[in-house]
């Protein structure tokens, strides 16, 4: 490589660091949590950012709008359960645990899951399907993999009880949500 193409390179390099380093900053994200692992992913599902340990991290999705967590119900485990918002209490059903394969796991086995021809965030057993598959995005919003939806606190709701949707992404406070 030529000294220009190896001084573009370093260029380019610092600018990336840089840009990492601001994103983690404007999301809360420490430099022990972007530690754990950081993961970029292209392709039709858009960039993402998980800095907080895309392989087995548990923790709440606190609504930015609300400070409340996304919460199964009375720690039902039945399928179809819509998932709601409830103050965050650290119950096993407000850890949510981002795999690999972009799932969002409760309880170990279920899964946060975009309801067959409907709009409802729902839980349902984990089958790798791309309705079960989301992005965790830079600016806070989550992404169905599957119809690029995001999940929403129903009619922009703060309550407890309020229901979790998936509706057309527009940056909403209630389409954003923090694992702390």
């Amino acid at each position: 490589m030529s000294r220009r193409g190896r001084t573009k390179a370093r260029l380019v390099s610092t600018l990336v660091v840089a840009l990492l380093t601001a994103t983690m900053s404007l999301i809360g994200v420490s430099s022990a949590q972007a530690a754990v692992g950081i993961t970029i992913n292209g392709g039709s599902g858009g960039r993402t950012f998980d800095g907080v340990g895309g392989g087995g991290t548990s923790g709440v999705l606190r609504g930015q709008a609300s400070s409340r967590c996304i919460d199964v119900p009375s720690q039902t485990q039945t399928n179809g359960t819509q998932v709601t918002l409830w103050d965050c209490n650290g119950g096993a059903n407000q850890q949510w645990t981002l795999t690999s394969a972009k799932q969002l796991q409760v309880y170990g086995s279920k899964c946060l899951d975009a309801e067959s021809g409907g709009t409802r965030a729902i839980i349902w057993d984990c089958n790798g399907q791309p309705n079960q598959q989301w992005n965790l995005n830079v600016d806070g919003s989550v992404t169905s993999v599957q119809s690029g939806l995001c999940p929403d606190a129903n009619g922009a709701g703060t309550a407890n009880g309020t229901p979790i949707v998936l509706w057309t992404c527009n940056g909403g406070t209630n389409q954003k949500w923090s694992r702390s």
